[in-house]
């Protein structure tokens, strides 16, 4: 099965070091914790996106751009994308930059990843068997925090809730 083609166009700008338009910057820091996925939760509009390409673009100050990945699901054209797939996309990665596979840290960032069904054993996967640090983010009305820390099993690391008032403040 081939890699589904606007998913190969999302990593191939994912991985493009172009420059970001001007942002709001967000002050919430993300500590690093080793063998866990970061996960940024809130309602659609207030900023989460913006938060996951700053981090993307901290990353980008001290790595090189192939090792910090930002891939957007909140696009109609992956409403049939399935779990495989994002199996494909990693493999695809380590096929155009095999050196980095278990050698240096691959910095993901996976924007509005609910949309694929079954992402969190995709996210537990790769955070068992690469050398990832993963940051996903949710807008799902039916996924709340302690949902999070049940769906990855204990991989999954809560830093508090984007809301508008706090996201807008």
């Amino acid at each position: 099965m081939p890699l589904h083609s606007i998913l190969n166009e999302k990593l191939n700008e994912g991985i493009d070091p172009r420059p970001l338009p001007k942002m709001t910057l967000r002050d919430a820091k993300l500590p690093p914790v080793p063998g866990k996925a970061h996960t940024v939760i809130g309602m659609r509009r207030v900023g989460k996106t913006v938060y996951l390409r700053q981090l993307q673009a901290d990353r980008r100050k001290t790595l090189s751009a192939e090792r910090s990945v930002f891939i957007s699901f909140d696009d109609d054209r992956l409403a049939d994308l399935n779990l495989d797939q994002l199996g494909l996309m990693l493999e695809e990665y380590y096929r155009r930059y095999p050196e980095l596979r278990g050698r240096e840290t691959v910095h993901w960032f996976f924007d509005e990843i609910q949309n694929v069904s079954g992402w969190e054993r995709f996210v537990r996967r790769v955070l068992d068997t690469e050398k990832v640090e993963i940051v996903v983010s949710e807008s799902s009305a039916r996924m709340l925090s302690r949902e999070v820390h049940t769906s990855l099993r204990g991989r999954g690391m809560y830093c508090g809730r984007c809301s508008r008032s706090t996201a807008l403040a």
